[in-house]
């Protein structure tokens, strides 16, 4: 599945924040769900960074089934 530059995806935190959703701390090195369009992140947390990814996921399989790919 070819991955897009505003596609959301796991990186790396560089600075440290709290996520958005929990409120959790986030540390520089931390794993981080990014979304470039809105340029914010959630943290790893399963119901969190875990269930965006999974739905991001599921998405993308959905569209490139219905488009032949």
């Amino acid at each position: 599945m070819p991955i897009y530059s505003k596609d959301p995806r796991w990186i790396k935190a560089r600075f440290a924040s709290e996520c958005p959703r929990c409120e959790a701390l986030i540390k520089k090195g931390d794993d981080i769900f990014y979304f470039p369009n809105g340029k914010h992140v959630l943290c790893s947390a399963e119901e969190c960074g875990g269930k965006a990814s999974r739905e991001f996921e599921a998405a993308a399989q959905d569209e490139a089934l219905m488009s032949g790919r």
